[in-house]
């Protein structure tokens, strides 16, 4: 079985990402390495020869492994980058506002969420691109939070966000006070806010809840497409 067969064998968008970041820095770990090993190889004498060699082996076996990895990382970010724009953002028929911190989820973006909020800026569709150079023009890492927010603009957004801008949230934050329910909701295969939409609220009562239960459970869903779908 191949490296990338075992890689996609049972992992998600989420964990292939943090594969790819790993692959780079372990790219990046051997280069650093390789340099390290090649000036230890140029400042040997002819009288150390043995040692040369041994290093220059051992120089050899991490180039060739350094190359495997650039051509496996290689061949992920491209696999990526197709899965990505399978669902091309001029045919998304359903947008749901998501949350900022979701957005801009990395500390080095705090600063950037905490001044986004206090201006009552709460979720991603609220930003415009203006405020990078108004609001947070002082602010760290201005300029990185604008490039990623443009790529958003044009489509380029890492899985998670597409999957919530498209789906909604997640069943288990918005009914987490009953743990009957989000299980009867995975037997059902049902994981986002959006996989309700053909959910037959009234089969609860085949589980025993009560028609209260079940018109709380569709009034939540009705609030939260109210004031989190936005198309």
């Amino acid at each position: 079985m191949s490296f990338l067969s075992k890689l996609f064998n049972g992992k998600d968008m989420k964990e292939l990402e943090e594969v790819n970041l790993s692959l780079s820095e372990t790219i990046n770990n051997l280069k650093e390495e390789l340099n390290a090993k090649s000036t230890i190889i140029n400042a040997h004498t002819s009288d150390k020869k043995s040692e040369v060699n041994n290093y220059r082996k051992q120089w050899e076996l991490m180039e060739k492994n350094l190359r495997n990895l650039q051509q496996e990382n290689l061949l992920l970010k491209n696999t990526l980058t197709h899965i990505n724009s399978i669902i091309p953002k001029d045919e998304w028929s359903f947008i749901y506002l998501v949350d900022l911190h979701i957005f801009y989820s990395t500390n080095k973006f705090i600063n950037i969420r905490e001044k986004l909020l206090e201006n009552n800026i709460i979720y991603l569709q609220d930003i415009s691109l203006d405020l990078f150079t108004t609001l947070l023009i002082n602010e760290k890492h201005c300029a990185e939070a604008a490039k990623k927010y443009q790529d958003y603009k044009k489509g380029i957004i890492e899985w998670e966000v597409k999957t919530l801008l498209l789906k909604g949230d997640r069943v288990t934050k918005i009914y987490q006070k009953s743990r009957k329910l989000l299980n009867i909701l995975s037997d059902h295969n049902i994981e986002f806010m959006r996989d309700l939409n053909t959910f037959d609220f009234q089969s609860l009562q085949s589980y025993e809840f009560s028609q209260n239960d079940i018109e709380l459970f569709k009034e939540k869903y009705n609030t939260y497409n109210s004031e989190r779908k936005i198309k």
